[in-house]
């Protein structure tokens, strides 16, 4: 950190210089300003920042030679982004770092804390006491936070609960598990986490998927870790590194020169990392069945399909969203009536699923699907284990998975979508597919993942001319599966669709 008296003259230039910050009556700038100072004659050009001589921590024998090497640079930075692709053993990593200091709170998902991280923890590190911090009141809540531990860990709706006690703990260490929870620059979520900036000095952030839907969605999660990276200012971020369109104002892209200045700039607290990089895993295979639909469902899909052309340039986004979902739980084998009773229908969709799983035999199999119904009447029917949002033994039928006493689950990705590793299992069947690139990828990485061993097998179950065809062929190339049923169905111009949304 570089710190000085700026001339009022010289303010106007120091106003590109990203990670400024005036503290205390003077002007601090990060060491990375150095050059720019002396050619603005802000500094002696004889002046040389000296770099910080690297340590090299001991590290845990469990750990991989790419995740040591990852952990070390972490350490050695004192604050750090991790995108690491699912499967590479993210966990392992932030609980390593994690145990290099007295006391560290860990924010991730409520559907991992039992299962990977505490877990793990236990796994690797048994002499190290971790709390699992939520509970169904603020008073439990407070207690786990109050009780003596090396570890903290809770998820994000607890975080909001207890911040403001947060902030008397003294942690010194902070990683937020799933870090694109802050993509949304002005979500409540990502403001509470940035107040953590003057609270807790050592900060880290693990993501496999950083930018969802987009790359400026980045800025808080560095933010967060080093706003000298790129500054405090997210419009001057997107100025410098994206190009607006001129056409749709909106609307900002980047050009190669703008990744390559982006990127450049995030690896000085960051690091990407692929599982191709690290790991040899088994190969993906994909099989689509295409299924005929029965006179019932036919019925109903074409009436409802009807209905949508009928009334589509009339609808709002939301709208026309609410009847594509009606769509997919047609092509799921029920209807939900307007009294909320729901109406169920034979589906050549079952049968195939049958084959598929009589096909695989005597195998662990997951079963991915959309809607609570469909999970609870496919369990019933084929013998298997329902996990919902409803479902309150969670934990142990996610173990009893693991060990192999389920072989049959069916769950939605969201329920498994992140930090959970089924490497006893190498097939999925999609019964039906939501609009999320996301979720598919992160379904698949379940069991694609760091200790398979087997071949990969993904099975999509799709009805002919409808929408799981579309869904399907936008989730493998990213595309807006919405947006583009919008244009098919009737709407002359995207634009149109937008501006009604």
């Amino acid at each position: 950190m570089i710190e000085l008296s700026v001339p009022v003259e010289k303010i106007p230039y120091i106003r590109t210089i990203e990670g400024r910050k005036f503290k205390n009556g003077k002007w601090q700038f990060p060491d990375s300003a150095l050059t720019v100072l002396q050619q603005y004659k802000l500094i002696d050009s004889n002046i040389v920042v000296s770099k910080k001589e690297k340590v090299q921590y001991e590290l845990s024998p469990y750990l991989r030679d790419y995740q040591q090497k990852i952990v070390n640079n972490a350490l050695n930075e004192g604050c750090y982004a991790i995108f690491s692709e699912t499967g590479t053993g993210k966990s392992p990593m932030g609980l390593e770092i994690a145990i290099h200091f007295d006391k560290a709170l860990i924010l991730c998902p409520l559907s991992v804390i039992e299962t990977a991280w505490i877990d793990d923890c236990h796994r690797f590190y048994p002499d190290k006491i971790i709390v699992n911090c939520h509970g169904s009141s603020k008073t439990e809540r407070l207690e786990k936070l109050n009780s003596k531990a090396d570890i903290y860990i809770m998820n994000y709706e607890s975080f909001k609960i207890l911040k403001n006690e947060i902030r008397n703990v003294q942690f010194d260490c902070l990683i937020i598990d799933e870090s694109s929870v802050m993509k949304n620059m002005t979500s409540q979520i990502t403001s509470d986490i940035l107040e953590m900036i003057d609270v807790i000095p050592h900060r880290f952030v693990l993501s496999g998927c950083p930018t969802p839907n987009h790359n400026a969605e980045i800025f808080p999660q560095i933010k967060l870790v080093d706003s000298d990276v790129f500054g405090n200012n997210y419009y001057g971020f997107l100025a410098k590194y994206f190009t607006q369109d001129m056409a749709n104002p909106h609307r900002w892209y980047q050009t190669q020169e703008n990744k390559n200045a982006y990127y450049n700039r995030l690896s000085e607290k960051s690091i990407f990392l692929a599982k191709d990089d690290c790991i040899a895993l088994p190969d993906k295979t994909f099989e689509i069945k295409k299924i005929d639909m029965g006179k019932t469902q036919k019925m109903y899909y074409q009436n409802m399909v009807q209905n949508i052309k009928d009334n589509i340039n009339s609808w709002s986004k939301f709208e026309f969203t609410a009847k594509l979902m009606k769509l997919r739980e047609i092509l799921s084998g029920f209807v939900i009536n307007k009294d909320n009773s729901i109406t169920d229908f034979d589906t050549e969709k079952d049968k195939i699923l049958q084959q598929s799983i009589e096909e695989i035999g005597d195998k662990p199999i997951i079963v991915w699907c959309q809607f609570i119904h469909e999970i609870e009447r496919l369990a019933k029917k084929f013998n298997g284990m329902a996990l919902t949002s409803k479902t309150k033994n969670r934990d142990d039928i996610i173990r009893d998975f693991k060990d192999n006493k389920v072989k049959l689950l069916f769950t939605h990705p969201q329920l498994l979508g992140k930090g959970l590793t089924f490497t006893n299992c190498s097939y999925n069947i999609y019964y039906s597919l939501s609009f999320s690139y996301e979720d598919f990828k992160q379904s698949q990485d379940r069991i694609h993942r760091f200790g398979q061993t087997n071949k990969c097998t993904y099975i999509i179950l799709q009805m002919k001319n409808t929408i799981d065809e579309r869904i399907y062929n936008c989730l493998r190339r990213k595309g807006n599966a919405v947006d583009e049923l919008y244009l098919e169905m009737g709407l002359k111009s995207i634009n149109d669709f937008k501006e009604n949304s």
